[in-house]
């Protein structure tokens, strides 16, 4: 018979499971609920999901909404690596057509991440209600929820990269006596390749894969580094027959980040730390209560201090990225140490002060979540701002064979149901550093121009309007949801060639 004291963990075990469990169920059920309000339709998920569509249905990779403005994007795209492109075409073409098929896909992969997350906890010792209590603080954050439900890059890239650090950890257990295995490493590294191909963001990941290599003392591990360089090898088999085309896209996308990163003074990188938030006096709040919260369990902290250290070091080396970034899309993979920390209070749940500060955190997070609520719709049935827009640009849209779209929420998968042969061109939403002539043909021959209030223009565009101002009618349009609360709203201007 097992002693009292394992069975009392193995009840704990089971108890917290079954918390994650319907912590899980909730989400997907709050994510149905929200469809393709929360977030909105956003122009990048046009731009991924053109190329996803296009390996469905022909096996090519094809971005027809910047074809003419992008070079090369008409045949191939090169300007992100391709497994999320690869994934998503095989989605679509089992599961359907649509964007919400590519939403429900990232939400599953956000949950499993959150799974791998209790597991990778669980090899640091931390208690079932602790874990249960750093993945509450994940399943509250808005940011996680708001990147975690959208069709990009990060729900994929963060599963990759939490599967890679499981592998090791549950080997690395700070004592060196259960060595890590060839094999194991080999799986590790593939699958922190595959994270990098998912999204380069994915590189950051290696700080922590490193930290666990070396905790487990296994320098050695030379499978490691063989299942990590053989995807990106892979990738440059693939793209080396169109290397000047990758050259052009890819470096593009580097362009604009350097652009980003030396235009951004170091109060609007603080902003992009707060900015997936609907309300950034709140998320400020929650990192003060965080700090003075580990200054409170640092007894707890000196008990656990590799422990406090790995995750110390992974969120700096996020930080440290984050600025270099500058987009608050990214901030989602910051979200997964800081719950880590956050995880301590829960180990002394009992102590009335740290029940105090669990209780802080775990507030400001809903409070976030009903203040997201109460503006943009997040969880509401009936806020239909996308819905509503549409019915007033639509019928803008008549006789118009060509046009350029920037606009959230994004109607373009509205207009390829109305329209279905009038054809949409996007750009990228803050633009990429390209020079005027490789797209200002394609500019001559678009009869409908639409952007969406307080969007960032392209230079060249705006200046190819006001020059050719006689040749278009100008027209403003405002959309309100349907709801009682009316606190968004979503303005666009439309030139019509005249």
């Amino acid at each position: 018979m097992g002693s009292p004291a394992s069975t009392e963990d193995r009840s704990s075990e089971i108890y917290g499971l079954i918390g994650l469990f319907f912590l899980s169920i909730l989400s997907l059920l709050i994510f149905r609920i929200s469809g393709l309000e929360f977030p909105p339709v956003w122009p990048d998920e046009v731009l991924f999901y053109s190329p996803s569509l296009d390996f469905a249905k022909n096996g090519l990779f094809r971005t027809e909404v910047s074809e003419g403005l992008v070079k090369g994007m008409e045949t191939k795209t090169l300007w992100m690596p391709p497994v999320f492109f690869l994934l998503n075409g095989w989605v679509l073409k089992f599961w359907g057509e649509g964007l919400e098929v590519l939403r429900l896909f990232a939400a599953i992969l956000s949950v499993a991440s959150i799974w791998i997350f209790w597991f990778i906890l669980k090899t640091f010792d931390y208690s079932p209600i602790a874990r249960l209590g750093a993945s509450l603080l994940l399943f509250t954050d808005l940011l996680f929820l708001r990147v975690g439900w959208t069709a990009r890059m990060e729900a994929l890239c963060l599963f990759w990269a939490l599967l890679s650090l499981l592998v090791l950890a549950r080997k690395a257990k700070w004592k060196g006596d259960i060595p890590l295995r060839q094999y194991e490493t080999f799986i590790s590294g593939l699958f922190l390749g595959i994270s990098f191909l998912s999204h380069p963001f994915g590189a950051i990941f290696g700080v922590p894969a490193l930290l666990l290599i070396h905790q487990a003392k296994a320098w050695k591990v030379w499978m490691f580094w063989l299942g990590g360089v053989l995807p990106i090898l892979a990738w440059g088999i693939w793209i080396h027959p169109d290397w000047g085309i990758f050259f052009y896209q890819f470096g593009a996308q580097f362009g604009r980040k350097k652009d980003l990163f030396q235009s951004f003074s170091p109060i609007t990188k603080i902003k992009v730390l707060l900015g997936g938030y609907e309300s950034p006096g709140l998320r400020l709040f929650f990192y003060l209560a965080l700090a003075y919260g580990l200054w409170v369990v640092r007894g707890e902290i000196k008990d656990k201090p590799k422990s406090a250290f790995f995750f110390s070091a992974w969120t700096v080396s996020i930080l440290f990225f984050l600025i270099l970034s500058t987009e608050y899309y990214y901030v989602m993979y910051l979200c997964i140490p800081l719950s880590a920390l956050g995880g301590f209070f829960f180990e002394r749940i009992r102590s009335r002060r740290v029940q105090f500060i669990a209780a802080i955190l775990v507030f400001s997070n809903i409070a976030i979540l009903v203040n997201a609520y109460k503006r943009i719709g997040f969880g509401n049935p009936e806020f239909d701002l996308k819905d509503r827009f549409y019915e007033v640009l639509g019928p803008e849209l008549k006789g118009s064979k060509k046009m350029y779209l920037q606009a959230i929420p994004d109607p373009y998968f509205h207009i390829r149901r109305e329209y279905p042969n009038l054809k949409v061109l996007e750009f990228i939403p803050g633009e990429l550093p390209i020079p005027k002539e490789d797209f200002i043909q394609t500019l001559d021959s678009i009869d409908t121009f639409v952007f969406s209030d307080r969007q960032k223009r392209n230079e060249f565009v705006q200046s190819y309007l006001e020059e050719n101002s006689s040749k278009f009618r100008k027209s403003k349009i405002t959309a309100e949801p349907s709801t009682l609360r009316k606190v968004a709203n979503v303005e666009a201007e439309i030139y019509r060639r005249r």
